[in-house]
């Protein structure tokens, strides 16, 4: 299955951020939109996912899928954990058949027993972005969709990330917003 974005335009208050933008994604691969902040980067994971309308432009679809939509996991650069709650918690509360141990052992690759634990306002922005990242795995969705996910992480952090991304998603394709190409040789890179 192939997904167009054709002549895809969008203002917000008088400003366009994106002019005739064009793409195709394809299963498989993995896109690394690149791009200063305020470019459209995020704009444009929107767009794909559904969750924002474009001024013009068309979004379609080609090849067969038995579904009439598409479901994407999707990690925010926002800070949209919640505050009290710790990761185990939100990987379970992610899909009710995620096993309390299973997210433990995924969650141990990047957390030591403690930090799992600890509510997630005590988390780093590295770590909260980690937890999203393992959440967004463990999803049954036809597309991967990370904006900014690397943000706040060291290049030891980053490294581990992007392997732990690229083993769990599988024939997925992978859509990335970042504002540098560091750590995304293995992606087609498209500047905005």
């Amino acid at each position: 299955m192939t997904i167009i974005l054709e002549h895809i335009c969008k203002s917000y208050q008088g400003v366009t951020v994106l002019n005739d933008f064009n793409a195709q994604i394809e299963d498989d691969r993995c896109y690394a939109f690149i791009g200063p902040e305020g470019c459209g980067k995020s704009t444009i994971l929107k767009i794909f996912m559904g969750d924002l309308k474009p001024d013009s432009g068309k979004v379609s679809r080609m090849g067969d899928y038995k579904y009439p939509t598409l479901q994407s996991a999707f990690v925010s650069s926002e800070d949209d954990l919640r505050p009290r709650k710790n990761a185990i918690w939100h990987i379970t509360k992610a899909d009710r058949t995620i096993k309390k141990e299973n997210a433990m052992e995924e969650l141990s690759l990047f957390f030591t027993a403690d930090e799992m634990k600890l509510p997630s306002r005590e988390l780093t922005t590295a770590q909260k972005q980690l937890v999203k990242i393992v959440r967004a795995m463990f999803l049954h969705a036809d597309f991967i969709v990370l904006d900014e996910p690397f943000l706040g992480m060291d290049e030891s952090q980053r490294l581990m990330a992007r392997d732990y991304i690229l083993k769990k998603r599988g024939r997925r394709p992978l859509l990335i917003a970042s504002r540098t190409e560091d750590d995304l040789e293995f992606a087609r890179k498209i500047q905005m």
